[in-house]
């Protein structure tokens, strides 16, 4: 007998997904991490004779109008619907089902981050809009530290961790975060450099969840040159897999090349605690030339297509909220118009 639900509380039906089918980015606490005020986490599940179509997300008021609409879209990161079958039938009445409530629940738009690793784009169809974005980079840790060393890091990474270590730099792993205050204001000053997005950057009440609610899913990586701490990154973990999440650094010790040996002795930590991959990610843009990607690159041959995927459950309202955030927002139109959910700026 099938049935579906709107929940959320979905980390129960987690349980049912084999260790390759699933991550952190699909748990109730990392998408409640991303609650505002604004938006709420919750989870699409559909469950028939044992097999599990689930789809967290964050659902949001549309503003511009006064009816009362919704929209969604999966958390910073990587998500997506996961299953715990490969009968294609049921993946495809999954979502036409979510696709059917979605709209029967007044939601116009949705707007989905692929996760590259679980290549869970296959689990949508036409409904969906997917495009790809950019390639990232994965370590595969299920190798031998020489094996990782010699096929994986390239020469150019592999002199400059020889170089980190003779300079003297100390890799620490603070699983506490007690270091988080010293990792925003690295974090910080470099998007103020990088002269980043708004989207880049995170309220203190974001790393405090985090502190209190991924314990044991994250820790600090940190890299530091006598009793300063010149970089510092964030990392996830969960099943087999690992992520580099956020990072900062002092510019003034770049010739020193902490963000080089830094990833190396995280892939090294991770190994050694039974993670299988390790997820740089991709480059600031799709550009094979982006500087941030082609130093990622430079630590492992495994690439990843990171896609995302657009879905209008309400041609008529969605065209309408548009067509009113352009009359408001005209200097806008232009700067977003690739944008799914642009009227929210």
């Amino acid at each position: 007998m099938s049935s579906w639900l709107i929940t959320r509380n979905w980390n129960k039906y987690l349980h049912y997904f084999g260790e390759k089918n699933k991550d952190i980015y699909f748990t109730e606490k990392y998408g409640k991490l991303y609650e505002n005020g604004k938006n709420i986490a919750e989870c699409f599940i559909f469950q028939d004779e044992g097999k599990l179509f689930l789809l967290p997300y964050l659902k949001s008021k549309v503003k511009l109008i006064k009816a009362e609409y919704y929209d969604f879209e999966t958390p910073y990161g990587y998500g997506g619907p996961i299953v715990n079958t490969n009968d294609k039938n049921f993946i495809t009445e999954s979502f036409n089902l979510f696709y059917k409530v979605a709209r029967e629940n007044k939601i116009i738009a949705g707007f989905i981050r692929f996760h590259p690793l679980l290549n869970n784009r296959r689990f949508v169809n036409e409904k969906c809009k997917i495009i790809f974005d950019r390639e990232t980079i994965a370590l595969n840790l299920a190798l031998t530290k020489k094996r990782i060393w010699e096929e994986q890091i390239q020469p150019r990474h592999r002199n400059a961790i020889r170089k980190a270590e003779k300079s003297g730099l100390i890799f620490v792993v603070d699983e506490e975060l007690d270091h988080l205050d010293d990792f925003i204001r690295l974090y910080t000053k470099t998007m103020n450099f990088l002269n980043a997005y708004e989207y880049y950057y995170f309220k203190k009440d974001y790393y405090r969840i985090m502190k209190k609610t991924l314990k044991g899913n994250c820790f600090l990586g940190l890299i530091y040159l006598k009793k300063e701490i010149i970089s510092a990154a964030i990392f996830f973990r969960y099943g087999i897999y690992g992520h580099y999440h956020l990072s900062g650094w002092l510019r003034e010790y770049s010739s020193n090349c902490p963000n080089n040996f830094l990833l190396y002795k995280v892939a090294l930590y991770l190994k050694k605690g039974g993670i299988k991959v390790f997820h740089l990610g991709g480059g600031t843009d799709n550009r094979k030339d982006n500087p941030l990607y082609r130093f990622k690159k430079g630590f492992s041959k495994g690439k990843y297509d990171f896609y995302i995927g657009k879905v209008v459950f309400n041609s008529e309202i969605y065209n309408e909220v548009c067509r009113l955030w352009e009359v408001k927002f005209p200097d806008k139109k232009e700067k977003n118009r690739k944008l799914l959910l642009k009227y929210r700026y």
